[in-house]
């Protein structure tokens, strides 16, 4: 679960999608790509010093375009901001400073964010260059080569430093859920049904990140907060860049939440864009709900239905057991068991499993199959498992010799681990440890 959004933000050609290559390609930053998102903007999750964050690299920032791609791209990079804990503004050592330096760091000084001056193409330690970026009035330059990576470690240290800590909730706490999909397949009117209920109290609860609002939906089978409400309700605003504000808004309320509802148009059935947000929910350590929506539009709705889960299962096996049910948002049509089934799937997420339970599981997964010998050596035996993490649910294993289990021997144990305890549509994580 990342601890924010970092943009990085600059007028053309200074180097900013260099130093975003260059710090996926850093030895100590891990880098997950995230599906759906590179293809339109750069845009991955980076973990530095054991913080996480999702680092977005924008086109060039043109501060007045008012038409045409220049526009579009000056909106995104806006919207880039809105979302970010954190701006790097990329500036170049070797042109100076700008008249659009100028105008780019009067508009950031007028956004409450964190700002960081990144100084790109400094070739060697000292160059007087940098001192005359004071004049931006941002603090302090940071002298930086995204070519040869000198300064990039330092800055990423101020990076990580300005992000929010993430905050360790109590047992008991509200579940938070995320309602995810595609543009036009009804997440607003899912959200205003839910939120319209007389026997349901709405709360503001302001958001901890992006300035996104969320809220507090009480009913009889739990209490819950919806996460980022605002940005659901606010897409008619960005229509021009609506797909690109949206993934974004997803990816960083799927960060904040432990159930993803993800929401399908029935008459269309599971698409891709489906089945990449469901990847990016697990991704995120969510337990995932599918929700096909607009059900009273659909005839023959048994036979639809089974149409339905069996297409998904053929195109998308590792989504099948993802849980589903059918509704109709506009109709009203099934919205009475969306409460208690999220309630379920927030138990399943947050659930532990006891040590005895784990370990008959562990020897009788063993003896079904053996660890198989690598070119590394012997097999490994592994001795006893514990569950060392809930919401998501992780599981830890003690062998003698972690190296030798092969890749295939832990996806096999992750698989029947999650099957034999029915962790249906929630990410399971294994780790393996060498026992004393």
């Amino acid at each position: 679960m990342s601890a924010g959004v970092v943009a990085i933000i600059g007028r053309p050609n200074v180097g900013k999608s260099t130093f975003f290559n260059r710090v996926l390609g850093e030895r100590r930053a891990v880098v997950h790509d995230r599906p759906g998102v590179t293809r339109d903007r750069n845009a991955a999750e980076a973990e530095w010093s054991g913080r996480s964050f999702l680092l977005v690299d924008t086109g060039g920032f043109l501060p007045t375009a008012a038409e045409g791609r220049e526009a579009l791209v000056r909106r995104q990079a806006e919207t880039a901001i809105d979302l970010a804990e954190a701006v790097v503004f990329m500036v170049d050592a070797k042109t100076g400073v700008t008249d659009l330096d100028r105008a780019i760091a009067r508009h950031l000084r007028r956004r409450d964010k964190q700002c960081l001056l990144a100084v790109n193409k400094v070739d060697v330690p000292g160059d007087p260059a940098v001192h005359e970026f004071h004049r931006l009035g941002l603090g302090e330059p940071l002298p930086i080569s995204s070519e040869s990576g000198y300064g990039i470690g330092e800055l990423l240290d101020e990076i990580v430093a300005r992000l929010p800590e993430r905050r360790e909730e109590k047992p008991g706490r509200r579940g938070r859920v995320a309602i995810v999909g595609r543009p036009n397949v009804g997440k607003s009117s899912i959200v205003n049904a839910l939120l319209g209920e007389d026997r349901m109290v709405v709360e503001p609860a302001p958001g901890t990140t992006m300035d996104a609002v969320d809220s507090v939906w009480k009913t009889a089978a739990g209490e819950f907060v919806l996460v980022d409400t605002a940005g659901i309700r606010r897409r008619a605003h960005f229509e021009d860049q609506s797909e690109f504000y949206a993934t974004m808004r997803a990816l960083h309320a799927l960060e904040r939440a432990e159930v993803a509802c993800l929401i399908a148009d029935a008459t269309e059935g599971f698409q891709r864009q489906e089945a990449r947000l469901a990847w990016n929910a697990l991704e995120a350590g969510c337990t995932v709900l599918l929700i096909y929506n607009k059900w009273d539009l659909v005839t023959e709705r048994e036979a639809a239905w089974k149409r339905l889960t069996a297409d998904r299962k053929r195109r998308y096996p590792t989504l099948a057991d993802v849980p589903s049910i059918p509704l109709s948002a506009t109709e009203r049509l099934h919205m009475g068991r969306l409460p208690a089934t999220i309630e379920q799937r927030l138990a399943q997420h947050r659930r532990r499993i006891t040590t005895s339970e784990l370990n008959r599981w562990l020897e009788a997964v063993q003896r079904r199959r053996q660890p198989p010998s690598t070119r590394l050596g012997r097999a490994p035996r592994i001795y006893y498992a514990t569950q060392t993490g809930a919401g998501p649910p992780e599981f830890t294993l003690f062998a003698n010799a972690p190296a030798r289990l092969s890749a295939s021997y832990r996806r096999y144990l992750s698989l029947d681990l999650a099957g034999h305890f029915e962790f249906h549509g929630t990410p399971v994580r294994l780790k393996v440890r060498k026992s004393d």
